[in-house]
């Protein structure tokens, strides 16, 4: 059997689900890659229209492109507009991470200062995989955490198109090690019911992410 066979009986989700996986691993395409319908649809084992479901919905979230006449493209690499997703992202996850510090979510603080521990331990032993998918659910739990569904949904848009647009480009583990004591910074404002404090930390720490050198491909 096809190793992406789909089961579930919601097709479109399904392959929405394993499309967008594959996607953001990276293992497959790289960022401004032509993506065929026709192959997915076949080694999914599914017609067209389930795979057409899930492309629109990747593409609202921004993940990937339809462009008419020419076919369905992960999105590229760009740093303008890389810039200006991280302009945006610091604005949102300032206001984010403000409200999770009003609402002190006992439960969201114990699992971000564990993810926290966890980055750590991955930067010790130089581990970047590992790093990188804490970092990125630590950001998931502090977008939660604020208790605004709305702004929640944005910020996640927001990450899934940087992830996207980044799924290729290296990472110095040097800078990495700081970046854990700045989601260590957010944590210990929210600790505190500190709103001010976590916004200023948050919105230092993605200004910090977005000085990244995302040059290099891998």
């Amino acid at each position: 059997m096809n190793k992406l066979a789909l089961k579930k009986t919601n097709l479109a989700e399904q392959a929405y689900e394993v499309i967008h996986d594959l996607l953001l691993s990276g293992e497959r395409f790289s960022p401004g890659a032509k993506i065929s319908v026709e192959e997915l649809s076949r080694e999914l084992g599914v017609s067209r229209s389930p795979v057409w479901s899930a492309v629109a919905k990747l593409e609202a979230e921004g993940i990937v492109e339809v462009r008419p006449r020419q076919g369905v493209f992960f999105i590229g690499f760009d740093h303008r507009r890389l810039r200006e997703l991280f302009v945006a992202r610091e604005a949102l996850e300032g206001a984010i991470a403000r409200l999770a510090a009003e609402n002190r979510d006992e439960s969201a603080i114990k699992a971000l200062r564990a993810s926290v521990e966890r980055q750590r331990r991955a930067g010790a032993d130089g581990d970047l995989e590992i790093y990188a998918e804490e970092a990125s659910a630590f950001h998931h739990v502090l977008a939660s955490a604020a208790g605004n569904r709305v702004l929640e949904g944005m910020v996640q848009k927001l990450l899934a198109q940087i992830h996207a647009m980044c799924v290729r480009r290296t990472r110095r583990l040097g800078f990495i090690e700081r970046l854990e004591e700045e989601h260590a910074a957010v944590v210990e404002a929210l600790e505190r019911g500190d709103g001010a404090g976590a916004e200023a930390a948050a919105r230092a720490h993605i200004r910090r992410v977005a000085e990244l050198d995302y040059s290099a491909e891998l």
